[in-house]
């Protein structure tokens, strides 16, 4: 192959940055192209005629752009050019000039990045690379499945690792449950207000959602009995730890009379726990009460990695596995590698933490901008429910919230059937906003808008 070398003739200023600036301009021409190796530093400084330390300060600058990445021992290769904000391991809203409030995301730190900085380091010294390339078997590595049984522990499910099967998020795990406890037009029973995962997979899988009455705990049990009384229920989806969107927690002794009901009515249950670790001493699951006929779905969002856990009864993971297979054969086992490692040595955990600090302290500021509105809220949950005053409708809202700037979820995705607009919406704590001060600006302007007349706005705009 022929060896690269930038043409000097025409260039100003200093001569490293020169370098630099053609190793730039050539990948983006597509001369050079990822992975191709470039001239050693004294090679280069001989064609060129500068000084190997002229050269050396041209390949730092080029990695400093993140055009190139210099390996001991083996030399310098070419990488894709990358935007800052696309290198980044903090979440970004990816609209720019607004306040991002609607998607819920971990609400990450520095520590956050330090940490995964070090682990991808390590993992190579420290891992084995065969696991780390693992393409089986389909339920995940025995030493992630068993990882995933730990994490489970500190919610109260004391499950096998045989019974764990490893995913690339809670909502992975979620559509396998659902794709593997129900067939096409099975009726499937949930919270009235959903997460809309749950919705768009009842109508890709082709069954029948069923929205139960709810109150500020989830779930009315009387309506869940009469559902099932009424007709033929086959799965209850149910988010009884910060439920989306309203933010309710179920109490233990709701959750232990829905699990009897399913029990009674012969009714599988699907408990999605993602937003459990945010919240200490949560009450017990309703896996608890009906472990023999309850899938529970995790995941280590805290930790800000795509990488969950699903557990099963033995009687469903045969099926279980077959509907994991039709989803890429098996989880990204680099992330549960990771996370694995953090489960056992306290950094998960530790994480968790750091999340819980900064979501109350958000709370807490919330509270103090929105005294004397109507939310729903806990102060370790990652979303708040706000009533909209009389005067605004969720629709009207949600416009002028974006003609200021502000991004709010409206209610409409998480309606099941033709339940009625509570005229509410969803706001997110999470990293879509990193800045405190903008939050709290963000915040602020929100309050300005509840008070505002709809009327006048429109007239003056």
């Amino acid at each position: 192959m022929t060896i690269w070398i930038p043409k000097l003739e025409d260039s100003a200023g200093p001569r490293y940055l020169a370098i630099a600036q053609e190793i730039e301009t050539a990948i983006r021409s597509k001369e050079l192209r990822p992975g191709q190796k470039l001239p050693t530093h004294r090679e280069l400084a001989y064609q060129l005629n500068v000084s190997v330390q002229t050269v050396s300060r041209a390949y730092a600058e080029a990695e400093r752009r993140r055009l190139v990445a210099g390996e001991i021992g083996r030399g310098t290769y070419v990488q894709l050019p990358r935007s800052e904000s696309a290198s980044s391991y903090i979440a970004d809203s990816g609209v720019a000039d607004l306040l991002d409030f609607s998607n819920i995301s971990a609400l990450l730190t520095d520590e956050h990045d330090d940490v995964l900085s070090k682990s991808l380091r390590d993992a190579s010294k420290e891992s084995p690379v065969s696991r780390l390339f693992a393409f089986r078997p389909t339920a995940g590595l025995d030493v992630h499945r068993e990882a995933g049984s730990h994490w489970m522990q500190n919610a109260g499910v004391s499950v096998s690792p045989d019974n764990v099967v490893v995913t690339n998020s809670g909502a992975h795990g979620v559509w396998a449950a659902m794709a593997s406890a129900a067939t096409p037009g099975d009726i499937v029973a949930t919270e009235t207000l959903v997460d809309y995962t749950i919705i768009t997979n009842a109508s890709i899988l082709k069954l029948r959602l069923r929205g139960l009455p709810i109150d500020h705990e989830g779930i009315v049990p009387e309506g869940f009995q009469e559902l099932c009384a009424r007709e033929p229920v086959k799965l209850l989806c149910t988010t009884p730890c910060y439920s989306n969107p309203t933010a309710s927690m179920m109490g233990e002794q709701r959750r232990q009379a829905i699990a009897e009901i399913a029990r009674r009515y012969d009714v599988t249950i699907l408990e999605s726990d993602d937003y459990g670790p945010f919240a200490p001493n949560r009450p017990k699951p309703i896996w608890f009460f009906a472990p023999e006929i309850t899938y529970y779905s995790t995941s280590a969002m805290v930790t800000g990695l795509m990488a969950g856990f699903l557990a099963a009864p033995s009687q469903m993971l045969p099926r279980l596995i077959t509907r994991f297979r039709a989803t890429g054969w098996m989880a990204n086992s680099w992330a549960a590698e990771i996370v694995s490692k953090w489960i056992y040595d306290g950094t998960a955990e530790r994480l968790s933490n750091i999340q819980r600090k900064r979501l109350k302290s958000r709370h807490r500021l919330f509270e103090k901008t929105m005294y004397g509105h109507d939310y729903v809220s806990h102060p370790y949950a990652p979303h708040v429910w706000l009533t909209l005053p009389d005067q605004w409708r969720s629709g009207a809202f949600v416009q002028e919230a974006r003609r200021r700037g502000l991004l709010v979820t409206p209610p409409d995705p998480f309606i099941v059937g033709r339940a009625t607009d509570p005229h509410a919406i969803r706001l997110a704590f999470g990293n879509t906003i990193h800045d405190e001060h903008e939050f709290v600006r963000g915040i602020e302007l929100l309050a300005d808008l509840l008070h505002a007349d709809p009327d006048i706005v429109s007239e003056h705009f």
